[in-house]
């Protein structure tokens, strides 16, 4: 028995076309069996009775056989890709929908990050206003520690003036009786090692004056005109700033320089104060002092920092003599000169 290859039926017998759809049958080997000769001459053998005669002029071939064979089934997609087919469509649209609203929220907060309502900001600038004020409070509290327990003001540390020299810069002392003072440190000195322990910046000061006490005695080593300096000098309570002479400025001297600045005499390593600008018809001027001396000693106290050489002038008795000495140009000069009131300043 023998299966319609179109249309899958059965074909009985020895039907060569198919009784459904009319598609030839395929011959099958058993029927090559008795082949012999094509004889033109010999009668065809007669259709068996019931079927369609192919020889009768008459025959037509039913419409169907002339159909189109069916197409076969689509493959079957199997792994990853036939996963993903198979989920529903109200799955993917859930996901889709998901996906959107977390696309939408995160661009949401990160406008909102850009602009940042008041208040947030408000809290922003409160906090670094904190914080700015927290440190201003600590440096305020360290250098009323270095005024109180070794007498003298900081002042900003100049790389250019200590070429491979750091430490803490000596401005002006707070006394002629504060523990710098008495430990022959100048104001213009680079402190540089305090009880053996390095100062090259606040932070290690700060560390050393931490582990001291009241009344210890330490020794100090200070940069000074290009050489090093040893000394010894007894820490204060850092609590009590040290004595100091209270003037009032109708008291108090005046020398008449309205400007001057730190700087090195010529071809030397020492320090002085130039004066860059006088008062008119102040001492200074009618005494002869010009702009460009640079001043080395007041009243034989050495000057080498503009603020140290105005604490000695202020410290001064009105209408009493003094002595300074200055460099003009290359040339050492002792000039005295009569101090004048203060009061005549400020009026």
């Amino acid at each position: 028995m023998a299966t319609c290859r179109a249309c899958s039926s059965e074909i009985t017998g020895t039907d060569r076309y198919c009784r459904n759809c009319g598609v030839p049958v395929a011959p099958t080997v058993a029927e090559f069996d008795d082949t012999r000769r094509f004889n033109p001459s010999a009668t065809l053998p007669a259709a068996p009775p019931g079927l369609p005669d192919p020889t009768n002029p008459l025959y037509a071939p039913p419409s169907a056989a002339y159909a189109a064979p069916q197409a076969s089934p689509p493959l079957r997609k199997t792994g990853l890709m036939a996963k993903f087919l198979l989920i529903p469509n109200v799955v993917w649209v859930l996901i889709a929908a998901a996906l959107f609203v977390f696309f939408s929220l995160g661009i949401g907060i990160g406008a909102m990050s850009r602009r940042r309502p008041p208040y947030y900001r408000e809290q922003a600038e409160a906090r670094q206003a904190q914080n700015e004020m927290n440190d201003e409070i600590a440096r305020r509290e360290y250098e009323i520690a270095v005024q109180n327990a070794l007498g003298f003001k900081q002042g900003v540390y100049s790389a250019t003036e200590f070429p491979g020299v750091q430490g803490i810069f000596i401005n002006n002392l707070m006394s002629d009786d504060s523990p710098a003072a008495l430990a022959k440190i100048q104001a213009g000195d680079l402190l540089t090692k305090l009880n053996n322990q390095q100062t090259r910046n606040d932070s290690e000061l700060s560390e050393v004056l931490k582990s001291l006490e009241t009344g210890q005695e330490v020794p100090a080593e200070v940069y000074r005109d290009g050489a090093t300096v040893s000394s010894r000098i007894k820490i204060a309570d850092r609590a009590f700033p040290p004595p100091q002479p209270k003037t009032e400025p109708r008291d108090q001297g005046f020398l008449g320089i309205l400007d001057s600045f730190r700087r090195t005499i010529p071809g030397t390593k020492k320090w002085g104060v130039e004066v860059r600008e006088l008062h008119i018809n102040g001492p200074a001027e009618l005494f002869g002092l010009l702009p460009g001396d640079i001043i080395t000693e007041f009243n034989g106290h050495p000057v080498k920092t503009p603020n140290e050489f105005n604490r000695h002038i202020r410290a001064s008795r009105p209408r009493g003599k003094v002595s300074v000495t200055l460099y003009r140009g290359n040339t050492e000069q002792k000039v005295e000169v009569i101090i004048g009131h203060r009061w005549d300043d400020i009026e």
